[in-house]
């Protein structure tokens, strides 16, 4: 249910809705309550701080135009209420993994990050 739900709000939000405030957004992973009443979607955008947050707010306005659209699509008999929300998660994932790159290439990448042992 949950890839459901991100696969039909990325198709929504780019075929559907013509906010340039939702140019740059990735819908990263949904979680769907044990009532199905409640969606929580996580997104990640390009963008940070205040743009961030008109993106929020654009997704928020358009909550109801797009559990309308889950209504159309997915033929379920409780249609969840879309909560969007920044995914922390994968900006922390993304911190870690670019600090473990820059740790195994010595933070320099001059060498191509080959250690020859010379």
């Amino acid at each position: 249910m949950a890839s459901q739900i991100v696969r039909e709000t990325s198709e929504i939000i780019r075929r559907k809705l013509s906010d340039p405030r939702l140019q740059w957004i990735t819908i990263t992973r949904a979680k769907v309550s044990p009532d199905m009443r409640e969606a929580r979607i996580y997104v990640r955008t390009l963008e940070g701080g205040e743009k961030q947050e008109q993106m929020l707010q654009a997704l928020r306005h358009a909550t109801g135009y797009i559990r309308r659209e889950f209504g159309k699509r997915l033929q379920w008999r409780i249609i969840p209420e879309p909560i969007f929300e920044i995914d922390a998660e994968a900006e922390q994932t993304e911190r870690i993994l670019k600090k473990m790159t820059e740790l195994n290439y010595g933070g320099s990448a001059a060498d191509g990050g080959t250690d020859t042992g010379t």
